[in-house]
């Protein structure tokens, strides 16, 4: 199910003027049976900064808030197990329809053209149509989330790659 996406990243010259820094085609790869995903680019710091010398790779620094845009798709049938990420996430639905599972047990279908705003809660997707489901995911750290008195734990499946795994300490 591999798929490519370009990459085209702006920056300046010596004198100032906006030039093309890169342009590059990236290719997916599969996290776990049944996903694809591309990650495109990745911030290390909020606000962003667009300077030259610290506009970097697209990889996270050593401080600062991450953000992340992934592209993914999900094949026919596939689940994803639950899971909950100290992330503020904007899930963009681009193509297809996909389920979303919630701790309530009420399963909400998202379609092609939907935005799920996720904040930080225990999730699954499911994709219970016969074609795939591609969504761009923007996922930005964020605290973790409290109920009461409680914080409630990052929940991450093994071989899911996201912003825990890009923190450093």
């Amino acid at each position: 199910m591999n798929y490519e996406s370009r990459r085209i990243v702006t920056g300046h010259d010596d004198q100032g003027r906006s030039v093309v820094r890169s342009d590059v085609v990236l290719r997916s790869h599969e996290v776990t049976a049944g996903y694809d995903a591309l990650e495109v680019w990745c911030t290390n710091a909020l606000p962003v900064i667009n300077d030259e010398d610290a506009r970097g790779d697209g990889t996270p620094g050593a401080q600062g808030t991450r953000a992340l845009l992934r592209f993914g798709s999900l094949d026919p049938g596939h689940v994803s197990p639950m899971h909950r990420s100290q992330s503020f996430d904007y899930a963009l639905c681009l193509e297809g329809e996909c389920e979303l599972h919630l701790d309530d047990g009420h399963p909400i279908v998202v379609h092609a053209g939907d935005v799920v705003i996720q904040r930080g809660t225990n999730h699954a997707w499911a994709n219970t149509s016969d074609a795939p489901a591609r969504f761009a995911w923007i996922l930005i750290d964020a605290e973790p989330v409290r109920v009461g008195d409680n914080t409630l734990p990052e929940v991450m499946p093994p071989g899911h790659n996201v912003l825990s795994d890009w923190r450093t300490t």
